[in-house]
């Protein structure tokens, strides 16, 4: 292959960059990595950095670095392009960084909202703070949590726990598919969604499995004793998709639980 791409949306673990770096140097292949999940907690230093060993890394600027949409291109260090394209004037080799600016700007983007670059350096700030860091580790450990806590009840996690943010629980052992277990938990508030597991049987559209988060209920505050909460409540619903009953009572005991952990809690406490 030209390129190796390394990155998912569904992956619980910590990524080996430096191998995939190994193998991309044997082959002379291009390494591309993109972060856009992770990113926060790469910031943190709580998983591995891909800047070092990687040709090219993108990520977005919301999930779990927190800012508002957006988009990263990076590179640890800028080198000449491995394709032969030169500047036309002097000849030169053209340096990596002068074609993806060539290809973004005026191609692909116009216009920044400078407003939004000024609410993105603020994140920027707060992802340098320790606070930030105290945050990430907050949202694995709570992950790693929930994980625990849905395994104890009987449901397949994939890999078999979470190193990051999220995890992917293979519904086939539930009589239930990863479309309706959504569905229904969306019904009693609980927000996940459905998604496709190694070797799955079912169309994208359907899906065996559901991928779930913990960067939301950290940040309200909740913490490890939760997530068992939490487990609990998915495991009720997922137990019962057709209990429209079910469903409402669960709801009810989410909205219970939220209104012990309120978004803006400052302004909770001032109005009253």
């Amino acid at each position: 292959p030209k390129m190796i791409t390394v990155g998912a949306s569904a992956y619980s673990r910590n990524i080996d960059y430096p191998a995939f770096r190994s193998i991309a140097d044997q082959i002379g292949a291009f390494l591309f990595a993109d972060i856009a999940h992770p990113a926060g907690l790469i910031a943190s230093k709580l998983l591995n950095d891909p800047l070092p060993f990687c040709h090219v890394v993108t990520s977005t600027t919301h999930k779990t670095l927190r800012g508002p949409r957006g988009g990263l291109i990076l590179m640890g260090k800028d080198f000449e392009n491995p394709f032969g394209q030169v500047a036309p004037k002097s000849g030169r080799t053209k340096m990596m960084s002068e074609l993806i600016d060539s290809m973004v700007i005026p191609g692909i983007q116009g216009g920044p909202l400078m407003h939004v670059i000024a609410a993105k350096a603020v994140g920027f700030l707060e992802n340098l703070q320790p606070d930030f860091v105290a945050y990430s580790n907050r949202v694995i450990r709570n992950a790693q949590a929930l994980a625990n806590a849905l395994v104890q009840l009987g449901y397949q996690v994939i890999s078999g726990g979470t190193d990051n943010h999220l995890m992917l629980i293979d519904l086939r052992n539930r009589n239930v598919t990863g479309k309706d277990a959504q569905e229904s938990l969306d019904r009693a508030g609980i927000t996940v969604n459905k998604n496709a597991v190694p070797f799955d049987d079912k169309s994208p559209l359907i899906t065996s499995g559901i991928r779930i988060g913990t960067p939301a209920l950290t940040t309200r505050g909740m913490k490890e004793q939760e997530m068992e909460q939490v487990a609990s409540l998915i495991d009720r619903v997922i137990s019962h998709p057709r209990d429209s009953a079910e469903h409402a009572r669960v709801k009810g005991d989410v909205h219970t639980l939220c209104s012990a952990f309120p978004l803006y809690p400052t302004l909770v406490s001032a109005s009253t």
